[in-house]
């Protein structure tokens, strides 16, 4: 099926992936992309992740970390979100807007990693260009990277998240301090956190670079600029760090997007230097400005690994996916990913609510308050709390879609599977999304029922088989 929306490319990346190719042009000028997980046998699988959306001019790059695969699905997790919020393009101020995605982003992570135990801990950076007709936005949370080159000179538009980086803004080698890989901002680590975001001019023939640390840990700005300076061609230069990060031994997995500015729309009263700052970037929080990685993370041919504080597993996620891969089947599974991480995501309710129009949800005032309250009570931890006030709602709107499906959730939070996937089932029976088969099948499957997960699996996909067939979709 084609998609809908903007046009995308490389959305997702992860195991295995070695993006090269031509560059590819876009509306603004052109990009490349290389995305590889190196050579380093101690990480197998490639836990970045980069997204493209090149209608809206939205390129962003993410490095997940944790224990096992749990750094893979929250970059993944990150791109996804992205791609959605921006798959329509948006009005207003989008500055605005990307900052509250990124947090939307971050409770969404630490939503997920504090209701599977494997995942705990689990975090990603984020680094993300947003090209406005005369502007960029740039925003970050980490140490993944957003550099601009103008006029022959190389700028560092991010400074990392880590506890050394204030002794080192005059552009040190990578290689120069070991210690830098200890993160004190990460999505996914503390229910709240502030990401960097501001907005700067742009003029024409401007490049960005955004990558992750396995490119500057292996190249240096001086080297980066030098590269930008004598290659015009984005893809060329993705090409060239790959070659550069394989002779330096790779020990990191790595990806990098470049993208070159051609054209910027006229600005009206004349000329504006492109090295002017018209937005606001984002306060620090103080309490944000700690360690959320461990010590040892120090790079070297076999530590290179970042490691949140608590990433002990057992069971990871993926591993369950992977099962339910092969008793349900490849296609099967995939839809079941997606709809996992727009449920842990948050995003049903918001376009439930979109969908349906607010005023039809309601029955009364008093069960809009209890919806209010609990969900409020679910943000804030308190899913036994939570559990409470949805049950008694119930009484006063037993047809509401919106109760079962969050009582769903918060039962999940609660260690009650079994419970939950009846919850996401009567909600889907009252009319809601079909992606509420999904919930109900996987939480079926925690339940340790697989032929009930089987069953609501298949019933999601001739639910979504007809509605495609409704809609003239091939």
């Amino acid at each position: 099926m084609e998609a809908k929306g903007p046009r995308c490319f490389a959305e997702r990346l992860g195991a295995g992936d070695n993006v090269s190719a031509a560059a590819k042009p876009f509306k603004r000028g052109s990009y490349g992309l290389v995305s590889d997980r190196g050579l380093n046998p101690r990480r197998p699988v490639n836990e970045d992740s980069a997204v493209v959306l090149e209608d809206v001019g939205l390129f962003a790059v993410a490095d997940g970390v944790g224990g096992q695969n749990a750094g893979e699905i929250a970059s993944r997790m990150a791109m996804e979100i992205l791609r959605h919020h921006f798959s329509r393009r948006t009005r207003g101020d989008r500055m605005r807007y990307l900052e509250q995605v990124i947090a939307y982003l971050n409770g969404a992570l630490h939503e997920m990693a504090m209701s599977e135990e494997s995942l705990n801990g689990m975090a990603t950076t984020l680094a993300v260009l947003l090209l406005e007709p005369r502007h960029a936005i740039i925003g970050h949370v980490g140490d993944s990277r957003v550099y601009r080159f103008a006029a022959g000179k190389l700028h560092r538009e991010t400074i990392d998240h880590t506890l050394v980086e204030a002794e080192h803004l005059g552009g040190l080698s990578i290689l120069e301090y070991t210690k830098s890989y200890v993160l004190t901002r990460a999505l996914g680590i503390g229910e709240e956190v502030i990401p960097d975001v501001k907005k700067i001019g742009l003029e024409p023939n401007t490049v960005f670079l955004l990558c992750t640390d396995g490119i500057t840990r292996h190249v240096t700005d001086e080297e980066l600029q030098d590269l930008l300076a004598h290659e015009p061609d984005p893809q060329r230069v993705c090409d060239r760090l790959k070659e550069l990060c394989y002779e330096r031994g790779a020990r990191d997995n790595f990806t990098a997007i470049v993208v070159r500015v051609d054209s910027v729309a006229s600005r009206p009263g004349g000329s504006e230097s492109g090295s002017v700052r018209e937005g606001r970037e984002s306060k620090r929080s103080v309490s944000e400005e700690r360690p959320v990685l461990s010590a040892g993370s120090e790079a070297s041919e076999t530590s290179g690994d970042r490691r949140p504080l608590s990433s002990e597993s057992e069971r990871p996620l993926t591993a369950r996916l992977r099962h339910l891969g092969r008793t349900y089947g490849v296609v099967l599974l995939m839809a079941l990913l997606s709809a996992i991480v727009l449920f842990l995501a948050g995003m049903t309710v918001e376009r439930w609510r979109a969908e349906k129009g607010g005023a039809s949800l309601w029955t009364t005032d008093r069960a809009h308050a209890y919806l209010d309250r609990a969900i409020e009570r679910f943000r804030a931890g308190q899913y036994a709390e939570a559990e409470r006030i949805l049950e008694e709602g119930l009484r006063w709107d037993s047809h509401n879609g919106l109760y079962h499906h969050w009582l769903g959730r918060t039962r999940l939070a609660l260690g009650k599977p079994r419970a939950a996937a009846e919850s996401f089932a009567r909600a889907g029976e009252l009319g809601g999304l079909e992606e509420n088969l999904l919930f109900a099948a996987a939480a079926w499957h925690a339940a340790g029922e697989p032929e009930r997960a089987r069953d609501f699996l298949q019933r999601y996909i001739r639910a979504v088989t007809v509605g495609q067939a409704s809609e003239g979709n091939p």
